[in-house]
């Protein structure tokens, strides 16, 4: 069994580990490292001392995606059990006075402001769609008209108004947690888009947000080591990862087969890193991102809501420090009868006046409300501060955008087994982190299973090379000729391609790894027009006579075809190519083909019992999940057929009809969406 060291016990640490157990189950062990004494970093639910009121000292509120698409971290929540409180507010604070979004400029501040801000909002809507927001970070962000500008510069182009534009900042500013000189337009445009319908819902989990915490603490599998500071991490003598820290009591090593590295950027920053390759590989990928943003909790205890029903939403936007977001806890959580606000001080305030003494800056906060409210200080009981400085990304995913390979995987070369998590990878917010989780670990499970695969734990003799004695003995099941259909079944493909692309008949097919022209033959017979390519001179020579025109010798990196002159592509071979050369072989699929194609290489996130059974490993040169893979096809022009029209559904009914579900071949319906590819035009 292999050892794994989850670096931070934070929401990405438990993320992690919860997604380890989940792939990889009793496949490793699992150990976490917390330099403080709790888990959770900075989601914290807190209590007052004086009431046992709640508020959110942390991780402000949840972004919902669900009204577009699925919202892994809305359905991990509902996985818990847990209980959700929708929020939501249009409020905004300027000069003193609480106003209603767009019809309360208009009353105060006249037509004008209010059409600049309706206009750009409508502008915003153009930049960015729904889709496109839901997305998130990806390469096709450096394409973006906005992304080399930065927020200031956008917003002094788009908007001549100065109240609009003070507007504007405001709304938005608690969200970009910084200065709009200091992030670019294509951040700013997308929380601007968080005013305007139809693009996020926003949330909190009732009794407090820390509920997720201790829902992923009760179903992960890890031995958490609280009060230990990990120092350095660096390869051991031994070939594994050695990891120094400080307990408490002294320095301690321990060695460990994989490390995910699940620190703040804030936090990355303080390690060291043993050898040259990994020291320069991790101060690069560091360097990278280094543009810290802020945030200061000021949270307040009053006796009463003091503001009875001047605030009929969750919170109000408000100018003061530089623009702020104001939470009215008692909207989401339990305070009695009591009345709490929460400030989320953000930007270069937060650094600013993270310097005063707390009772400095509760006076600050409650000398920032509105006149309207009244004696707020004669309601005072309690006030409580929290400082999350450097603590988010002003330009998450960095800039441009990479591949989110390479943003988890700093030193693939000679520390393949370290991976790292953070939301400044993605978007700054817990949905981003949760899917900065799923990456880095699938990139573990690859690692995992190789690892696994050389020490001879599989049970089966490694080896890379597909030979005489590969065909011979196919898969540990016989002869390929006898046994070929077993894991091949020419109307299952049929059914899919019918279901996916509404094709029954009359299209020309490639089948990419044919051996020895079975599968070519049996769809040839269906009346499907299939042609084969396969480069192993062994197997090809025992292809039929009457199939030798339609099976060809050769190589995927260089096909022997005319562009475009198939209509779909069934592939079992791209995983027997070296990595150098897998991408040639790619953008070589993508010439011939017209429409797209099925993805059936063998994956690291199949069954690992099915691996064993099958030694489905041999052979393979270029191993990864079926996300890593996908990765490769987005960026050589191919996108996911489920995006313009998913059949997610009905491909799983078709799939089980077929007995090729779980224990069979596919493990769920996830990894059948990522096994359908269409090839997009250039500018699409």
């Amino acid at each position: 069994m292999l050892d794994l060291a989850i670096v931070g016990g934070g929401p990405g640490g438990l993320m992690s580990a919860w997604y380890l157990k989940k792939k990889l189950g009793a496949l490793c062990r699992v150990t976490i490292y917390e330099a403080s004494d709790r888990v959770g970093g900075k989601i914290l639910t807190k209590q007052f001392d004086t009431a046992p009121a709640m508020y959110e000292a942390g991780v402000a509120e949840i972004y919902d995606y669900s009204m577009t698409g699925p919202d892994p971290l809305r359905e991990l929540i509902q996985h818990f059990g847990l209980q959700t409180i929708p929020m939501d507010a249009e409020q905004v604070q300027l000069d003193g006075e609480l106003l209603d979004d767009v019809p309360g400029m208009r009353r105060k501040y006249g037509a004008q402001t209010a059409k600049a801000i309706e206009d750009f909002r409508k502008l915003c809507a153009k930049m960015v769609s729904p889709t496109e927001y839901y997305e998130g970070v990806g390469a096709h962000d450096n394409e973006h008209p906005w992304a080399y500008m930065s927020a200031e510069e956008l917003l002094d182009r788009e908007v001549a108004d100065p109240v609009a534009k003070r507007f504007l900042k405001v709304m938005a500013r608690s969200d970009i947690a910084t200065e709009p000189h200091n992030t670019n337009g294509l951040n700013a445009l997308k929380n601007f888009v968080m005013d305007v319908d139809g693009y996020i819902g926003l949330y909190s989990i009732q009794n407090g947000n820390e509920q997720l915490i201790h829902s992923l603490r009760s179903e992960i599998e890890a031995d958490i080591q609280l009060n230990h500071r990990v120092l350095k991490v660096g390869k051991a003598d031994s070939g594994r990862y050695a990891i120094n820290m400080m307990n408490g009591k002294g320095p301690i090593t321990k060695e460990h087969d994989l490390v995910v590295m699940c620190l703040p950027h804030s936090w990355l920053t303080t390690m060291n890193w043993d050898g040259e390759l990994l020291r320069h590989s991790m101060i690069k990928h560091i360097a990278y991102f280094d543009r810290p943003a802020h945030y200061l909790r000021v949270s307040i205890l009053f006796d009463e809501p003091f503001w009875g029903d001047k605030v009929p939403g969750a919170w109000w936007m408000s100018e003061a420090f530089g623009g702020c977001c104001v939470y009215v806890e008692g909207a989401r959580h339990d305070v009695g009868r009591h009345g709490v606000l929460n400030w989320l001080i953000p930007g270069s305030d937060a650094l600013a006046f993270a310097n005063l003494s707390d009772k400095e800056l509760i006076d600050a906060a409650i000398k920032s409300l509105p006149k309207s409210f009244g004696d707020a200080r004669a309601h005072f009981l309690e006030g409580k501060t929290h400082r999350w400085l450097s603590s988010v990304n002003c330009i998450p995913g960095g800039l441009p955008a990479r591949d989110v390979m390479t943003n988890h995987h700093p030193e693939p070369t000679d520390h393949p087994g370290l991976v790292v998590v953070g939301d400044y990878l993605f978007d700054s917010t817990l949905n981003g982190l949760l899917d900065s989780s799923d990456a880095a670990t699938d990139i573990i499970l690859t690692q995992m299973i190789k690892l696994r695969y050389e020490r001879g734990e599989s049970g089966n003799v490694p080896s890379d090379k597909i030979d005489r004695a590969y065909f011979d003995n196919y898969r540990n099941t016989g002869p390929y000729g006898e046994v070929w259909n077993q894991f091949t079944d020419p109307d299952y493909l049929m059914n899919l391609i019918k279901i996916v692309w509404n094709r029954a008949k009359g299209y020309k097919l490639l089948v990419a790894g044919s051996a020895s022209g079975e599968l070519v033959g049996a769809l040839r017979e269906r009346g499907i027009d299939a042609w084969g390519i396969e480069n192993n001179r062994y197997i090809h020579g025992k292809t039929p006579k009457a199939l030798r025109k339609y099976n060809k010798l050769g190589s995927l990196t260089k096909l022997p075809f005319k562009a475009e002159e198939f209509d779909f592509v069934f592939e079992t071979s791209l995983c027997h190519i070296s990595p150098k050369q897998v991408t040639r072989a790619v953008r070589e699929l993508n010439r011939v083909v017209k429409t797209g194609f099925v993805f059936g290489s063998i994956t690291s996130d199949m069954a690992p019992a099915l691996i064993d059974r099958y030694d489905l490993l041999r052979g393979v040169k270029k191993l990864g999940t079926w996300w890593e893979w996908s990765e490769l096809f987005f960026g050589n022009g191919f996108d996911l057929s489920m995006h313009r029209r998913d059949t997610t559904d009905a491909v799983w009914d078709a799939t089980l009809a077929a007995n090729k579900g779980p224990g069979d071949w596919y493990a769920d319906a996830d990894s059948l969406r990522y096994s359908f590819f269409d090839k997009i035009a250039d500018d699409d």
